[in-house]
C-alpha cells in the first residue's frame, strides 16, 4: 500500500478520535462537555501513553504479518533447505491458507487502530482541560488537546506501525512469515469467527455486483513488474524486443487455444482412407510433417499421421495401413489456457492438438510451435510463410488480410479494436456487417472505415482500413 494511503488512515483516525470523544463525553448546553472539572479521569496519562505504545507495536507486527502472508509464494518454500522440514511446513501452511491468515491479520490490525483512537481520546481527556464559569469543561479546550495528541501519535503509528513493518516484510516475506508464524496462527484462531462473518456479510453485499469481498491486499505484482519493464525500456536499460518478451510471459497465461490456432478452413487435413502417396504429396506441398486424418469430414478427426512413420513403412514392399501407423490426437476445448495446454502436450508427448468447439466440431489445430511463438515471437523456417501484417497503402490507410489478428492490427496502426467474439480483423468486420459483405462494401467503426477488397464468398480475404479523416476518405465523400 502506498504511503499516501497510510497518511489517509492517520487523518481518518484523527477524525474518528474526535467523533468518539463527542460520543464518549457527551454534550451539554451545546458547547459544554458533561465531564466536570472536579472529576478527572481516574487513570493517569502515562498509562494511556504506555497503552498507545504497546498497541502501536502490536499493530506493526500484524501489518508485517499481513504483508508477508500476502507476498508469500510457493517459490519461497522451495528456497528453504529440504532438511529444514519445520520451516518448509510452516511456509507451506501460510501459502496454502493465505486467505484465512491474511484476513485474520488484517482484522487484528484494524482493531488495533480502533484501540489507538480510543486511547488518544482518553489521553486528551486526562489532561487539565480548565473549567469554565459553570464548572464544566469547554469543548474547545478538549478538542485542542485532542489535536495535539492525535497528530504526533498518528505520525508515529504511520511510520512505526505501518511503513517500517510493511517495507521490511516486503523485502523479506519468508523471514517475516517464519518469525511471526505463531502470532499469525494465534490471530487466525482468535479472529476466525468474526473474520468469516465479516467476509460473509461483505460477500452478500458485493455478490450483486459480480465481486467477492476480501480483507487481503490485491496482488499488484504483475502491474508493478510491467511498470518496471516499461521504465527500463524507456531508459534504455533493455531493448524493445526484451520488453516484448517479458510482457508476453504475462500475457501467456491469459491466452487460450482459440486465439492462436490454425482455423479449420486453413487446415491441411486428409481422409483416413487416403493413399500414402497422396499423404506424402500433401506433406511436401504444405511443408507439414504431421497431417490430421478424418473419417467423413474434417469435423470427425480421428488421429494424426507423421511423415516419418509413412516413409519408414514405404521402404519395404508390404502394403501400408494408415490406421496402423496413425497416432491418437489430443482434443482440447477452444478456451484451453496455453499454460495448461503446453503441460498436457508435454505429458502426452504430442506435437499437435485438435481444438474443438462447444458442439464437438473441429475449430482448428494448435502445435507446440504455435505455443512457443506466443512467448518468443514468430519462428520462421524454410517452409513457413510470413504472417500477414497490415501494409500501408499508397492511397492512405492500411491493407490487411482478413486473417490478421486484431492485436496485430492495433499494434500496427495504433487503433483499439476489441471483440469478444472474433480474433481476426476479418471476423471483426464480418460482425460489424452482420452478414457476408461483398467486395466494394464499406462500414465505419471506432473512427475508421473498413473497405472490403476481396472475399471468397464465405469470409473476408482482404480489406482496407483507414481513418475517417484520411484524405482518400474525405475525397470519396466529397469533402
Amino acid at each position: 500500500m502506498k504511503p499516501r494511503l497510510n497518511i489517509g488512515y492517520g487523518v481518518v483516525g484523527l477524525m474518528a478520535s474526535a467523533l468518539t470523544a463527542m460520543w464518549f463525553l457527551g454534550e451539554r448546553g451545546g458547547a459544554q462537555l458533561s465531564l466536570a472539572a472536579n472529576e478527572p479521569i481516574p487513570v493517569s496519562g502515562s498509562a494511556f501513553i504506555a497503552l498507545i505504545v504497546a498497541v502501536i507495536f502490536l499493530n506493526a507486527l500484524f501489518v508485517a504479518a499481513e504483508t508477508a502472508v500476502d507476498l508469500l509464494r510457493a517459490i519461497h518454500v522451495k528456497h528453504v533447505k529440504e532438511e529444514d522440514r519445520a520451516n518448509r511446513e510452516r511456509l507451506q501452511d501460510l501459502v496454502d491458507n493465505k486467505q484465512r491468515y491474511a484476513t485474520a491479520c488484517t482484522l487484528a490490525s484494524r482493531i488495533a487502530r480502533v484501540i489507538i483512537a480510543l486511547a488518544i481520546v482518553l489521553l486528551a481527556a486526562s489532561f487539565d482541560l480548565g473549567p469554565n464559569r459553570s464548572g464544566s469543561v469547554e469543548i474547545g479546550h478538549f478538542l485542542m488537546n485532542l489535536v495535539f495528541v492525535a497528530i504526533p501519535v498518528s505520525l508515529v503509528n504511520l511510520v512505526v506501525g505501518e511503513l517500517v513493518p510493511k517495507s521490511f516484510a516486503s523485502l523479506h516475506p519468508h523471514r517475516t512469515g517464519l518469525r511471526l508464524y505463531r502470532l499469525i496462527r494465534a490471530a487466525a484462531v482468535v479472529f476466525s469467527v468474526p473474520a468469516s462473518l465479516l467476509v460473509g456479510v461483505a460477500n452478500l453485499v458485493t455478490r450483486t455486483f459480480g465481486g467477492r469481498a476480501s480483507f487481503t491486499m490485491p496482488n499488484q505484482a504483475e502491474e508493478e513488474i510491467r511498470t518496471i519493464v516499461e521504465s527500463a525500456q524507456e531508459s534504455g536499460e533493455i531493448e524493445i524486443d526484451e520488453k516484448k518478451l517479458l510482457n508476453s510471459v504475462f500475457e501467456f497465461t491469459d491466452t487460450v487455444a482459440r486465439e492462436i490456432m490454425t482455423p479449420r478452413v486453413d487446415m491441411d487435413a486428409m481422409p483416413i482412407k487416403s493413399d500414402p502417396a497422396d499423404l506424402v504429396r500433401v506433406m511436401q506441398e504444405s511443408g507439414h510433417s504431421r497431417i490430421p486424418l478424418y473419417e467423413e469430414t474434417d469435423d470427425q478427426i480421428v488421429g494424426i499421421v507423421h511423415a516419418k512413420d509413412i516413409l519408414m513403412r514405404m521402404v519395404g514392399d508390404d502394403p501400408i495401413s494408415i490406421r496402423d501407423i496413425m497416432r491418437p490426437a489430443l482434443f482440447v476445448p477452444e478456451g484451453k489456457n496455453l499454460h495448461e495446454l503446453l503441460r498436457e502436450m508435454r505429458q502426452g508427448r504430442s506435437q499437435m492438438a485438435v481444438v474443438q468447439d462447444e458442439f464437438g466440431g473441429t475449430a482448428g489445430i494448435v502445435t507446440i510451435e504455435d505455443i512457443v511463438e506466443e512467448l518468443v515471437g514468430d519462428i520462421v523456417d524454410e517452409y513457413d510463410t510470413e504472417e500477414p501484417e497490415p501494409v500501408e497503402s499508397d492511397t492512405g490507410g492500411f491493407v490487411a488480410e482478413g486473417k490478421t489478428h486484431l492485436d496485430d492490427v492495433n499494434e500496427e496502426i495504433g487503433s483499439s479494436f476489441e471483440s469478444e467474439e472474433f480474433d481476426t480483423v476479418g471476423g471483426y468486420v464480418f460482425g460489424l456487417f452482420g452478414r457476408q459483405p461483398k467486395p466494394g462494401e464499406s462500414i465505419q467503426s471506432e473512427g475508421y472505415r473498413f473497405l472490403v477488397l476481396e472475399t471468397d464468398g464465405r469470409r473476408i480475404l482482404k480489406l482496407r482500413i483507414e481513418p475517417i479523416e484520411s484524405p482518400s476518405f474525405l475525397e470519396e465523400v466529397g469533402e
